[in-house]
């Protein structure tokens, strides 16, 4: 008798085909969670929902009648997210308390980076307005090229309709990618210019408060990813149910849920979904660092179950105390990163930032270029001049009032955290920055040479 080998272990299969739900006891299982705990539909939904409920209500986040924009990718993941809210604004269960808020959805177009044909975007802002229609929710959506705006007054927001017009910033942001060398930077990049680009639109509409809908396994993959990159110092920030670095106050309601759970939930809600490229679609896993850590989780999750809840167990203990000193004006103003809005690392003759900039040094100019490597860290050739200036000066004569040029636009690290420097390294452009970043650039360096050419006359 030929013998039949099943992929899922004989275990796992029995669980799969003859067991009964481990909550009711009496209806058979339809969804099995780590490899042991069989479910129902009815069970499965009341655990989802009160999984959503929970991270919801122990963070205490929402207010009455706030209003929350929701960010809707058209994945699985943000989908559930608003089909979830959609059953708490409509409880009709005694049992369960409603969701007092007004959501509103917001869609970031990424098609000009990706080169996709205006009538491919056409059709993804028709579905995304359709299933805000369905939903009876308004939805405004924008370009991504907008987030090179200085303001909101040269954004060009849409509500309930979407055309693709030319924008004077779109050559702009194809050059800015263009010129930048690894996927890696450029998946960083990409993430902190919608950031930016989101935090703009919510002050504009007065939304507090934006929910995102990225699940547990994407976050555990950018855990290690932002480990990888030098961004230890932010996972508090970057992975955590709410992040408020940006005056706007981000929350993951999805954090909780792993890539299993979020498609039986989309499979039991009858969720549409859009299927979008993405920078690294089409390529392998080790084309970033971002790639690589997620299938790496992904790939340990199938085998041992805990681990991404390990990962966050792990990671909810971690804080940063950078900027825990200082004043809030001092910390407001030049304390922190242009690009992700951390504190910036003080950073001293034995940090790991200067180690790496004597490496450098060393391995592209060899021993002899130790001679050029500055004992302050953050020292530029603006910052030498002993002459002290004004932050309210404007003579080109000066040189710390000339205009940037290509040499003073390399040097940001006045201005970026690690991770973010390291990201700016790898483009070869960055002139194509928005211009209020260029002008903030300038003025932290012209304030930074004021604050040596003082120290040396202090006692």
């Amino acid at each position: 008798m030929k013998k039949i080998y099943s992929p899922i272990p004989w275990l796992q299969l029995q669980h799969y085909l003859y067991a009964v739900c481990r909550k009711c006891r009496i209806v058979k299982a339809q969804v099995l969670l780590r490899k042991t705990d069989p479910y129902c539909r009815d069970c499965f939904m009341k655990y989802a929902v009160h999984k959503f409920r929970s991270t919801l209500g122990k963070a205490r986040a929402l207010q009455h009648n706030e209003h929350v924009l929701l960010a809707y990718s058209g994945g699985l993941s943000s989908g559930s997210m608003i089909h979830l809210i959609k059953q708490g604004l409509e409880a009709s269960d005694s049992n369960k308390m409603k969701l007092v808020i007004k959501p509103s959805l917001l869609h970031i177009d990424e098609g000009g980076i990706l080169n996709l044909p205006k009538e491919e975007r056409k059709a993804s802002a028709d579905f995304i307005l359709e299933y805000a229609k369905r939903n009876c929710l308004d939805v405004y959506i924008c370009s991504l090229e907008y987030s090179l705006a200085a303001d909101i007054s040269g954004v060009k927001l849409q509500k309930n309709s979407y055309e693709v017009e030319p924008s004077v910033y779109a050559n702009q942001l194809e050059q800015l990618f263009g010129s930048v060398k690894s996927l890696t930077a450029k998946e960083d990049l990409l993430l902190r210019l919608k950031q930016r680009l989101i935090t703009l639109l919510a002050t504009h509409l007065n939304y507090p408060k934006v929910f995102l809908g990225p699940n547990a396994t994407r976050l555990a993959g950018q855990l290690l990813s932002a480990v990888g990159q030098g961004r230890g110092a932010q996972i508090a920030q970057e992975i955590g149910f709410a992040d408020s670095r940006t005056g706007v106050v981000f929350l993951r309601p999805m954090r909780e849920f792993v890539d299993k759970e979020v498609a039986y939930l989309a499979n039991f809600l009858e969720v549409d979904s859009l299927c979008l490229p993405t920078l690294s679609s089409k390529l392998g896993p080790t084309a970033s660092i971002g790639r690589l850590t997620e299938e790496f989780v992904v790939t340990l999750q199938a085998n041992f179950p805990a681990t991404i809840s390990t990962l966050f167990r792990t990671s909810d203990k971690l804080k940063s105390n950078v900027g825990v000193d200082r004043s809030s004006s001092e910390f407001k103003d030049d304390s922190r990163c242009l690009l992700c809005l951390s504190a910036i690392e003080e950073s001293t003759l034995c940090s790991a930032s200067t180690a790496r900039s004597i490496s450098q040094t060393i391995s592209r100019s060899g021993p002899s270029g130790l001679n050029d490597v500055e004992s302050e860290p953050y020292s530029t050739n603006a910052q030498q001049q002993s002459a002290a200036c004004n932050a309210n000066c404007s003579n080109p004569e000066k040189q710390c009032c000339k205009p940037m040029d290509a040499g003073t636009m390399k040097d940001w690290s006045v201005v970026l955290c690690y991770g973010c420097r390291v990201t700016m390294e790898d483009v070869k452009t960055p002139e194509l920055v928005p211009i209020n970043l260029q002008e903030e650039l300038r003025l932290r360096s012209r304030r930074q040479m004021m604050r040596q050419s003082v120290e040396q006359f202090l006692l």
